[in-house]
């Protein structure tokens, strides 16, 4: 926890001043016994009304100022809490925006959004807690044993005997409760992850009448989570009886001690309700200790959780971001491997793409097909090989510079909620509206232009486009700004024959470089070159004529596609 506190940048003053304002109202609400034992021994005992009054108006204005200071304390914590959870959550979101792509696999999406959201704001209300209470608690604490010892010595003792067991009686349960703690927050990135997974598969499951199964899977990742944090909390109500019983035998303790010495008038009844205030003071933070204990085991784990994603390594950027257009070859894979997890994926692909040529990938399911296209827009780097953009390697560019120049279409069609123009201008902010429209064209969803508009309505992951509209619209943004490559990752698979025809003789008249990854020999037999691979490895480089005869892998796609 300690670690996230350099997000605190900004609320320097606002984090000193709070405490400060929560010591101030400490030290009132130390006096008030003092002066409440004076006013039973004096005023009262002595029939002093005027005595009486006066230091009752102490005791009232003490709680007035007392009130205002400590609201004025708690504001400042909170508006503390909320800046430094808005700079954690920002510099998380960035971090996890710029980790490399095999990081967020590894962690794994609902896990991050648990981080993101549930993780941050327990470190938030931690460190309001500690600006309101923990810095607070040992001071009033110690201040009441200060005052106790004043009072009498001896009596004192039983004070500091009630303080060291109820701290045992804490730490004892807080290390019960801890572990189960930690895992039940491993729980609920399980139950993220299963609702997500419900929800996105919504159709799937209420195609084949599977609700039962998935309504039973996600009860029984909820009765998990919910099993874990019950036996937490169970632990953790052991706290209030146990500390009750504590701090009501140290009351009786008192109470029978003071008795036999106010009976000798070594010690005033003033007095022994004073000490009476201070167990009781004492005894309300220390349980409010365990309370923010409690919160502090939780924030911890959350606090490593977080801290975890921020030590990731980002990783190197290149230092160069001008590409020389003059280059002899746009893109050049050199005895590329590459795995995401133990064997090899894709390994030893060699091919050249020169400038303004076009370039198929065909291969059965898993042939790497899609890994290729990743490796190109540096989404992963090589396990081994190289590979040059423009005559130098990839890993060597500014990955914004490189991006700036790559437009990628993804195998899966990605939409956002809004409009047309909002979908296109991911692209490039300022695209104007006759490249739109030329986008559109040439991406063959001149229809979905006339029947939407630009600035038309697409609902949230394009549910109110069919699968071609969603695929065409991504073909579109690539298309709004000139790049020097084009990556179509079987971007046309949901497009008729005629359709996807249409759109590679249009697209072929712009500029740039492209490579087309499909499974169909139609997206790929007019390129330039075609590579042809098979379990990750290439099992054929040429032109289409040359495959057929060549080829057999290639001919075998050809015959069953052919009819």
């Amino acid at each position: 926890m300690f670690r996230l506190l350099r997000f605190l940048k900004g609320h320097i003053p606002a984090t000193v001043f709070a405490p400060l304002c929560k010591l101030i109202e400490a030290i009132a609400e130390l006096a008030v016994p003092m002066i409440v034992a004076n006013v039973i021994d004096v005023g009262i005992a002595g029939r002093d009304k005027s005595y009486v009054i006066t230091y009752c108006s102490i005791i009232a204005v003490l709680s007035v100022g007392g009130f205002l200071i400590s609201v004025t304390g708690q504001y400042l914590a909170s508006k503390v809490a909320l800046g430094f959870g808005t700079r954690l959550r920002s510099a998380t979101f960035k971090h996890i925006n710029a980790l490399p792509v095999s990081a967020c696999d590894r962690i794994g999406g609902s896990s991050l959004v648990t981080r993101l959201t549930g993780d941050v704001v327990s470190c938030q209300n931690a460190l309001n807690m500690t600006l309101r209470l923990v810095l607070r608690m040992p001071f009033v604490v110690i201040g009441a044993f200060v005052m106790s010892m004043i009072i009498d010595p001896v009596l004192s003792l039983m004070f500091l005997a009630m303080v060291v067991v109820l701290a045992a009686t804490m730490t004892c349960v807080l290390r019960l409760t801890m572990p189960r703690i930690k895992t039940a927050q491993k729980n609920l990135d399980e139950l993220s992850r299963n609702t997500a997974q419900s929800l996105s598969g919504a159709r799937v499951i209420r195609a084949f009448s599977k609700q039962s199964a998935a309504k039973k899977s996600f009860n029984e990742t909820a009765e998990t989570t919910a099993k874990t944090n019950i036996g937490a909390m169970r632990i953790s109500t052991l706290l209030a009886p146990l500390t009750f019983a504590v701090v009501n035998l140290a009351i009786i303790a008192v109470l029978w001690f003071g008795e036999a010495k106010a009976g000798t008038g070594a010690l005033t009844k003033g007095e022994i309700v004073a000490l009476i205030n201070y167990l009781n003071q004492a005894f309300f933070v220390i349980v409010n200790i365990g309370n923010v204990f409690s919160i502090f085991t939780r924030s911890a784990a959350c606090a490593a959780r977080v801290n975890e994603v921020l030590d990731m390594p980002l990783p190197e950027d290149g230092t160069v971001t001008d590409i020389d257009e003059h280059a002899d070859c746009a893109l050049r894979f050199d005895n590329v491997c590459f795995a995401y997890d133990g064997d090899y994926d894709v390994r030893n692909v060699s091919f050249t793409l020169g400038k303004n040529e076009t370039l198929g990938i065909i291969g059965g399911t898993g042939s790497g097909k899609t890994t290729l296209v990743a490796l190109t827009e540096r989404f992963y780097d090589p396990d081994e090989g190289t590979i040059y953009f423009y005559g130098k390697p990839l890993s060597s560019y500014s990955v914004a510079a490189l991006r700036k120049n790559i437009g990628y279409v993804p195998q899966r069609a990605a939409v956002i909620r809004g409009t047309l123009h909002d979908n296109l201008k991911i692209a490039d902010e300022s695209v104007t509206e006759s490249r739109e429209i030329f986008a559109l064209e040439t991406a063959q969803a001149s229809e979905l232009l006339r029947a939407v508009g630009l600035n038309g309505e697409i609902a949230e992951g394009g549910k109110n486009l069919s699968g071609g509209q969603r695929q065409r619209v991504n073909i579109a943004r690539a298309l709004c700004r000139d790049n020097l490559l084009y990556l179509f990752d079987d971007s046309t698979s949901a497009l008729d024959y005629k359709t996807e025809r249409d759109f590679i003789d249009a697209v072929k008249k712009t500029g740039g470089a492209k490579i087309f990854v499909s499974q169909r020999i139609s997206a790929v037999s007019g390129c330039d070159k075609i590579l042809v691979l098979d379990g990750g490895k290439t099992v054929g480089y040429g032109t289409h004529e040359q495959l057929k005869a060549e080829c057999p892998l290639y001919a075998e796609f050809c015959a069953s596609q052919s009819g």
